[in-house]
């Protein structure tokens, strides 16, 4: 039997320990707006290595990484899982992989129209995401072109300038009640 690879209990020290760790704030709005907006990371990379600026610029780059994650999370229904065994989960975990990759490759082999609006567009990737699953699922035999003729019917544009608030909410667990008494 294999041993159990998650902890159960709310704190995963025996003792407690000290933590020493480094907080780092830095602007992120667009100097154009006028508004103060700010990024603060708890870190624990060396201040002498790691400046203010080379942090600001590693968040930058690590952007798309959390977009991805994103994706993964909501538009593929990865932010649930449907078990609480670790070999259930890690399965559910690379099916869902194997699905963002099969939709990120479906989203490459097609390019979204630029045409002369105030924005460049690019494809909904929720809305790639159901056009492949729904083409995968029904084991379609038509080609894939006209998944990606389908999918080109779902564009957004691209706003790099808009910054919303963000609205930080606490969430609870999701329960599964799959039967009442």
């Amino acid at each position: 039997m294999k041993p159990k690879l998650t902890k159960d209990t709310r704190w995963d020290f025996e003792q407690f320990c000290n933590v020493k760790c480094r907080v780092v704030k830095f602007r992120i709005n667009n100097s154009d707006t006028g508004r103060d907006e700010w990024e603060v990371l708890l870190t624990n990379l060396n201040r002498f290595e790691f400046s203010i600026s080379r942090m600001n610029e590693m968040h930058h780059k690590r952007w798309d990484i959390e977009t991805s994650f994103r994706e993964l999370k909501y538009a593929l229904g990865g932010i649930n899982f449907h078990s609480k065994k670790d070999d259930f989960i890690k399965m559910e975990l690379f099916a869902h992989f194997i699905m963002f990759n099969t939709v990120s490759r479906s989203i490459a082999c097609v390019s979204a129209p630029q045409t002369n609006h105030k924005y460049p567009y690019a494809i909904d990737f929720k809305m790639a995401c159901l056009i492949v699953r729904k083409h995968y699922r029904l084991h379609s035999r038509k080609p894939p072109d006209e998944m990606f003729i389908e999918i080109l019917a779902y564009t957004v544009p691209v706003r790099t300038e808009r910054s919303d608030k963000r609205n930080l909410k606490p969430k609870s667990a999701v329960w599964f009640v799959y039967r009442v008494a």
